[in-house]
């Protein structure tokens, strides 16, 4: 296969797991990763991929579990010398995985309340604080609090993005476009509840608030690329590696309403 332009662009996506008490305890919290590669290389060129110590000698003792590697890479290589070479196979592939179970502190940390405020109205009140470096911002921020499911007719104030009902999924949705690290925002609901179970003095929201984002230029891990190499001595040819980092929310980053 031959190329005009010689490209491989390199992601580097962290999805954080994270279970949260209402008081913003952690009490779970994990790093799954992966290195994508997607090869528009001319030949069979071989690449050598090197990482910072945060895979091979991590000084903080955190040791990376369950490291996978796609078939193409010469596993003998990276055990005795710890250095990532292979040849790719042409196109979107994922070169290894990785998971980190380690304590973190929440990138994006939600203190939620609901309350009674009548006998048939509830109010939920919310802040959302970005807990990431003020240089960083997380982008498309959707912050699910659930709801009784006989909740109706919302009426919101916030100060910041937008608020949408979803009857049938019994949640609100708020949502911030772009969200810079060190901010904070806050909204404030009110629902109708006809039914009577608003008089029980037990009554709480049992399912917990989901958050989903992405923020780009950053490792939760410090994992970081420190070279990709191509070598492909019978072409000669010039190569442009380009690297991408990301950390992103995974399925199950949630925080407890009640305790």
């Amino acid at each position: 296969i031959q190329y005009k332009k010689n490209e491989a662009f390199l992601d580097v996506v962290e999805s954080i797991n994270m279970l949260i008490n209402p008081q913003g305890k952690v009490l779970r919290s994990e790093i799954l990763g992966k290195i994508k590669i997607k090869s528009h290389l001319s030949g069979m060129p071989d690449l050598r991929l090197g990482l910072n110590d945060k895979l091979t000698n991590n000084s903080k003792g955190v040791e990376m579990e369950d490291v996978k590697f796609h078939q193409c890479v010469r596993l003998s290589k990276f055990e005795n010398e710890k250095i990532i070479t292979f040849i790719p196979p042409d196109g979107e592939f994922e070169l290894m995985s990785y998971r980190l179970s380690t304590p973190l502190k929440p990138l994006i940390w939600v203190d939620c309340k609901i309350s009674k405020h009548s006998n048939s109205r509830i109010e939920i009140y919310a802040k959302v604080k970005a807990q990431i470096k003020k240089k960083s911002t997380a982008n498309n921020v959707e912050i699910l609090i659930p709801i009784p499911e006989d909740a109706d007719s919302p009426k919101f104030r916030y100060s910041n993005g937008s608020m949408k009902w979803v009857p049938e999924k019994s949640i609100i949705v708020w949502k911030l476009k772009q969200f810079q690290g060190g901010k904070e925002y806050s909204m404030s609901a009110q629902l109708g509840l006809p039914s009577v179970s608003i008089d029980d003095p037990s009554f709480k929201v049992k399912r917990p608030i989901q958050v989903k984002f992405q923020i780009p230029y950053f490792t939760t891990s410090g994992i970081q690329v420190r070279y990709l190499r191509i070598n492909e001595p019978k072409m000669q040819y010039q190569s442009y590696p380009w690297v991408r980092y990301i950390t992103q929310s995974g399925d199950d980053y949630t925080i407890r309403l009640n305790e």
